[in-house]
């Protein structure tokens, strides 16, 4: 044996006349892990906050406008709480999940406001009770409250003017729909309430028209798909 092979022995190395490589004695002790599967990315929480927010909305809207002569909303509080509050509130979490930092800050956001829209309805809360039966400070309290949400909403709605038509006009009737029921709130004004409910309809079954058109878009197979009127950057 030549000098060289009696080097490699006593150095613990052997050669792989087939492979023509040089490996050590623990090459093969500690194979590589088998590759693993890329995980899926989490579902569009998108849909379920839309249709969460629209559906809530559009029976608040429609108890608001008077509609079969309905003049106390309290039914909605079910909705408030569970769909409206806490589905919405779930989806806004799957989207900051995704990286989403807007849409799961409006569905965050949205959520809370029907949660604490709900608990102002409760009796058990005792909100409302703590005016005492006075009408006009309940209602100027009511007001800024609903002030305050339409300026929220202005603010989603500067971020969106660059994502599509739909979500823009669904934003802006809103915010107006805000005001207006915050004013019906300040003046006591029946025929401005019943307004701001026939607006806040249309926002509803846009939220719910988006949400349609996000869930057939993650079909792999949709029947059609809706516009949204994107906007081209």
């Amino acid at each position: 044996m030549s000098s060289t092979g009696i080097d490699k022995l006593e150095l613990g190395i052997t050669e792989d006349i087939n492979l023509g490589s040089v490996q050590g004695h623990f090459a093969n002790a500690n194979p590589p892990p088998p590759s693993m599967a890329a995980t899926p990315p989490p579902a569009n929480g998108a849909v379920l906050g839309l249709f969460s927010f629209g559906s809530t909305t559009i029976i608040l809207s429609l108890y608001n406008a008077r509609a079969s002569g309905i003049t106390v909303p309290n039914v909605v509080v079910g909705m408030a709480l569970f769909v409206g509050g806490a589905a919405q509130f779930t989806g806004g979490i799957i989207e900051f999940c995704r990286r989403s930092t807007f849409t799961g800050s409006v569905f965050c956001i949205y959520g809370t406001f029907w949660l604490s829209y709900a608990s102002i309805l409760l009796p058990g809360t005792g909100i409302a009770a703590t005016f005492d039966g006075d009408a006009d400070m309940l209602g100027d309290a009511i007001g800024i409250y609903l002030v305050v949400w339409s300026i929220i909403t202005v603010m989603f709605l500067i971020v969106a003017l660059r994502k599509n038509l739909a979500l823009i006009a669904v934003l802006a009737i809103l915010a107006l729909t805000f005001l207006v029921l915050g004013i019906a709130e300040f003046t006591g004004n029946s025929a401005v309430a019943r307004a701001g409910g026939i607006l806040g309809v249309i926002p509803g079954f846009g939220a719910v028209y988006i949400g349609l058109a996000d869930l057939l878009a993650a079909d792999p197979f949709p029947p059609f798909l809706l516009p949204l009127g994107v906007i081209k950057h």
